[in-house]
């Protein structure tokens, strides 16, 4: 048992790395899908959400290859580093995600 989760020799590891690019795939898809039936400011909060589903899909699938040095990278230069920013890019779309929600409420409460 120990060895199914040891980290370096497990299926386990490319599985859920995987699975994770899978997921947010499937949610830009469902954004992609919902945002045809809004317009407006409803339309935009979906597209930063769809953006932000973009960026962390492409952060999981860096994820999967590693540093990258099987093709041309260096530990000093890897793809981590572009997976990390990935991930903060589709954080900051979130963040803007929320404010934009925020704004889209704020006035409901006075009405």
């Amino acid at each position: 048992m120990i060895d199914f989760l040891d980290y370096t020799t497990s299926p386990l590891n490319p599985a859920l790395k995987l699975l994770v690019f899978v997921l947010f795939v499937v949610v830009a898809i469902v954004y992609w899908d919902i945002r045809k039936q809004f317009g407006g400011a409803v339309k935009s909060f979906i597209d930063l959400l769809l953006l932000s589903a973009l960026f962390m899909a492409a952060g999981a699938l860096l994820r999967f290859f590693g540093h990258g040095t099987d093709f041309g990278f260096t530990p000093d230069y890897s793809l981590k580093w572009i997976q990390s920013i990935m991930y903060c890019v589709g954080v900051a779309f979130l963040i803007l995600a929320a404010g934009k929600i925020f704004s889209l409420f704020r006035g409901a409460e006075h009405a």
